[in-house]
């Protein structure tokens, strides 16, 4: 098992425990699109080195030790997100695979400097918070009653996987801070007033987009 591999799937038990409540094994093969038997190989590997247990219903839960790693792997893609984003000039929905690249090679001292030449950041592009910042409470885009004012604060982790998505929104305008007002529902699509501009947009946004409590 590669140190890479095995961070991977660490990082993907933390992001759907996170923004979903639970990991499980079909859950982590659809996320990481990868094969059941696969994921079941992996998960044992990682139970066999105390970094996982599992519990009576089969749900994925990170162990001390393995929420340490799962941590300061997350705390190194958001830090890298940032430097391509502050630094380096990437568009924000540009970032996920550069920084899948960028995370593995940086060590305990790199993070440390990167964090500090970042200014601290609390949360990476998309608005989700680094390991230990407090996530502020948030509600799906879908339930933002027509009329009502909300602002974007995060697109969770999962969907930044999906090809196209943080592009798509960012050609609606959608992207984290942006304030927007619930038009209705229209034919399947939600209709949004985003910077003055009225924007019909797809459906799987109502979930996949958080807004500000």
């Amino acid at each position: 098992m590669s140190s890479s591999a095995s961070e991977e799937y660490l990082q993907a038990i933390y992001t759907l425990a996170d923004e979903t409540g639970s990991a499980i094994a079909a859950r982590l093969a659809e996320f990481l699109r990868v094969s059941p038997p696969a994921v079941s190989e992996m998960l044992h590997r990682l139970e066999r080195d105390g970094l996982i247990a599992f519990d009576d219903r089969k749900v994925v839960h990170l162990t001390n030790e393995g929420r340490t790693a799962a941590e300061s792997i997350v705390r190194r893609h958001r830090l890298s997100e940032r430097f391509l984003v502050d630094i380096l000039g990437y568009p924000w929905w540009q970032t996920h695979e550069e920084a899948e690249r960028i995370e593995h090679a940086l060590t305990p001292e790199m993070e440390e400097r990167l964090r500090r030449a970042l200014g601290d950041p609390q949360a990476c592009p998309h608005g989700n918070p680094m390991p230990g910042v407090a996530a502020t409470p948030t509600r799906t885009l879908g339930s933002v009653a027509p009329g009502e004012d909300a602002t974007i604060e995060r697109i969770p982790d999962q969907f930044e996987h999906e090809p196209g998505f943080l592009e798509y929104l960012d050609g609606e305008g959608m992207r984290p801070g942006v304030e927007l007002r619930m038009i209705e529902r229209r034919d399947g699509r939600l209709r949004l007033r985003v910077a003055g501009e009225e924007h019909d947009v797809r459906s799987d946004c109502a979930d996949k987009v958080l807004v500000r409590a």
